[in-house]
């Protein structure tokens, strides 16, 4: 059986062009009704394809949790927004995320054997903090079914994953939703 080509071949390519992870599909249908066409009848179809520097099995387990959560029927683009938690230590405002990495890093450096048996997921946590720039700087907490694709932001969504993976997938699916009104169900094909 002859499989279909999932890249433009090689000579098209333009030398030194991006690698995307994620696209949708049918674009130009959504592309066109927000230049005044038509209203798109159908759901948005976003593509996932592991880039080369991408953390295999996090990108892996996150793109089979779309896949699943899609055929579920769970998927829709949701309404640009981002809650935030008080911290009741720092009566600051802070991200459910940020909240969760730190809840971690405490419990995991309580007592000088605690943080010795850690040690390296409690540095990979901390980096995870700073700016990311190649695969195994850091961890993340990730939402597992996506807050760009109406999850709950509540801490049973949340795992830990790659940080530079985990960012730079959310940036791209952001990008490619970026035409899709909100409420449109969304299904995800996950390319090899």
């Amino acid at each position: 059986m002859v499989r279909g080509r999932t890249n433009p071949p090689r000579a098209a390519q333009a030398k030194g062009a991006k690698v995307v992870s994620a696209w949708l599909e049918n674009a130009d249908v959504f592309r066109t009704a927000k230049g005044g066409g038509p209203a798109p009848n159908g759901p948005a179809i976003l593509v996932l394809k592991r880039r080369p520097d991408f953390h295999k099995a996090d990108f892996d387990r996150k793109a089979k949790d779309l896949e699943r959560l899609g055929r579920e029927g769970k998927l829709k683009k949701a309404e640009s927004k981002r809650t935030k938690v008080r911290d009741k230590k720092t009566g600051k405002d802070r991200t459910r995320t940020n909240v969760h990495r730190d809840r971690m890093i405490r419990r995991l450096t309580k007592n000088g054997r605690k943080y010795q048996a850690n040690k390296e997921l409690v540095r990979k946590l901390y980096g995870g903090k700073k700016n990311v720039t190649k695969v195994g700087d850091g961890l993340d907490p990730d939402h597992i079914h996506e807050l760009q694709l109406d999850g709950k932001d509540i801490y049973g969504n949340l795992r830990m994953m790659d940080a530079y993976t985990n960012r730079h997938l959310g940036r791209e699916i952001s990008v490619a939703l970026r035409d899709v009104p909100p409420g449109t169900p969304v299904i995800v094909k996950v390319i090899p």
